[in-house]
């Protein structure tokens, strides 16, 4: 027992909230961002949206939509703008509290569900991330099998398997996941204030990566001439194909719009999370739309063939060209593409997973913890038998936006309706009963309600999707647009059940303050009385602090100074 209470003291972390019975046990990454380290500047956030909307799946998604709704090009590109412009405004939406206040979505959404739901809220979503973290880990190694082929040519194609079949895996699979895994392992030890950097090289080249392949493709088709693309769409109205494509560009963006406070709480100002990755994520979205459907229409052109995934695309341009310089460019391309895996892998599923566990378990897990937690992790997740086998794993993944959408309406309605964008910081670090956020034994039941009646109407199509002999064709259509029905659905119902319980603002003893929008923001969230938080505090208290510490300091000179006088020293 002495062993493991001295190793459960080695792997602590010390905070001065694990001896206050009225606190909530925080460490130094759960409490507000200091000043010192919101190193995030306005270009970080418009670039983060080129390296994590120019991917691979991105890529295909343009074709795709084409040839499964049988929409003109035209039509989708419409639609996929209409998409690109509303996901826009709710990453500006979901970012704003975050980057006001400089809290992460753990401790927003305490505010919204309460201390105690709120875990359950951030358990979802931490599941999800981690095996979305371990899928797109074996996507992202699965690039480097072209880049393997541009460098080893057919010693590589053919090399000897000397796994089972039962493994799912070949050995060349196996040596590109784990080489792919040391280079992104190598990322889990950067704290979200210094992976921009990463995030900026990577943003930096991924237009030029995008834009080489799209020039090749054009000389090679000698243009795309109306993207003349084989269609099999499904039977259904020209306004649910639209809504079809909406859903599909808008829905793939949920959960890093929900991610947003997480990245956001890092920004140097606030004004930072807005216009920036409003016209980052617009350009790159539409950017990757046409140039997939610009490029397959070339190449079908050129090769009588259409090729729904950037890799078979790869593998197609080298096996109807095998030169260095072909073998050269397509490396470089390739190998951009996987550094885009891991960016993207990062900003949308390792920060996320590492912010909620260091929210569930803040005695033992730091955000960097928590990513080299999720790293290691991976392995014991197995994912190339997730993407062999658990089809309906994946497919519920797949689904997680009708999940996803509520959870956003609800923290939106809450922060900018009824609360006017107005948080008591201190009260989210607070468990005594009868705080501003405790509710009902620490939880906002009448949110959770909100939340769980507004995916019921997407259910019937979700399950219409593994057993297509039940049901209609107008269930899929409404489960094809999830996102924005349980999105709406649930603004309405916690909109119509907060006139009810209508939440406090204020903690009581502030209970007069004015409610105007935003009147907590000049004061960090705090108030006068407040005791500041991780260096965060109301400014006039800050700046007594600081002065009041200046003159400790000169007064210990001083006297200091008195001391060697009186006594010096031989």
């Amino acid at each position: 027992m002495n062993f493991i209470r001295r190793v459960d003291q080695f792997i602590s972390i010390r905070d001065e909230s694990e001896n206050d019975p009225t606190k909530l046990r925080a460490n130094h990454d759960l409490k507000p961002t200091p000043p010192k380290e919101r190193t995030w500047e306005m270009y970080n956030y418009f670039i983060v949206w080129f390296q994590s909307v120019l991917t691979v799946t991105a890529w295909n998604t343009g074709p795709s939509l084409v040839q499964t709704t049988g929409l003109d090009y035209r039509q989708v590109i419409y639609a996929g703008l209409i998409a690109s412009f509303w996901a826009a405004l709710m990453v500006s939406l979901a970012a704003w509290p975050g980057a006001t206040y400089h809290i992460g979505y753990p401790v927003l959404a305490r505010s919204v569900f309460g201390p105690r739901l709120a875990k359950f809220f951030v358990l979802v979503r931490l599941f999800v991330a981690a095996m979305w973290f371990s899928v797109n880990s074996y996507n992202g190694a699965m690039c480097l099998v072209v880049c393997f082929r541009c460098v080893f040519g057919h010693r590589w194609v053919n090399l000897p398997n000397h796994l089972p079949a039962s493994a799912d895996i070949t050995t060349a699979q196996m040596i590109s996941f784990l080489v792919y895994w040391i280079g992104q392992f190598s990322l889990m030890f950067l704290h979200p204030r210094k992976i921009r950097w990463f995030f900026l090289v990577k943003g930096l080249i991924m237009p030029f990566a995008c834009f080489g392949i799209f020039i090749f493709c054009m000389i090679k088709g000698h243009g795309a001439s109306g993207f003349d693309i084989d269609v099999t769409s499904y039977n259904t109205s020209r306004g649910n194909k639209w809504m079809y494509v909406f859903n599909s560009v808008a829905g793939a963006l949920s959960p890093m719009i929900v991610n947003q406070p997480d990245i956001a709480r890092y920004a140097k100002k606030k004004s930072h999370v807005l216009i920036p990755q409003a016209l980052g994520l617009i350009i790159a979205q539409m950017l990757i739309l046409i140039l997939g459907m610009a490029c397959n229409s070339a190449l079908k052109k050129a090769y009588g063939e259409s090729y729904w995934s950037l890799w078979e695309m790869f593998d197609a341009i080298l096996d109807r060209g095998w030169s260095a310089k072909t073998r050269f460019a397509i490396f470089l391309c390739a190998f951009a593409f996987t550094l885009s895996a891991a960016g993207t892998n990062v900003f949308g599923n390792s920060i996320p997973f590492a912010a909620d566990i260091s929210f569930l378990l803040p005695k033992y897990f730091t955000i960097v913890r928590g990513q080299i937690f999720l790293g290691l992790l991976t392995w014991a997740l197995v994912p190339w038998k997730t993407v062999n086998s658990a089809e309906t794993l994946i497919n519920f993944l797949g689904s997680y936006s009708i999940f996803l959408g509520p959870v956003l309406a609800c923290i939106l309605v809450d922060f900018y309706i009824f609360r006017r964008g107005n948080l008591h910081v201190p009260s989210l670090y607070t468990k005594k009963p009868g705080s501003l956020y405790w509710n009902w034994h620490g939880c906002n039941v009448w949110g959770f309600c909100a939340w769980i009646i507004s995916p019921v109407i997407a259910i019937p199509g979700f399950v219409r999707s593994y057993h297509m002999n039940i049901l209609n064709q107008r269930w899929s259509d409404i489960f094809n647009c999830g996102w924005l029905y349980t999105f709406l659905i649930a603004s309405g119902a916690y909109l119509l059940l907060g006139y009810f319980f209508r939440p406090k603002i204020y903690p009581d003893e502030h209970a007069d303050a004015p409610t105007t929008f935003e009147y907590m923001v000049p004061t960090n969230g705090f108030f006068e009385d407040d005791e500041p938080i991780n260096g965060v505090g109301h400014p006039s208290v800050m700046s007594y602090t600081s002065k009041d510490e200046e003159e400790v300091s000169v007064e210990d000179m001083k006297a200091e100074k008195v001391v060697l006088t009186e006594n010096p020293v031989e």
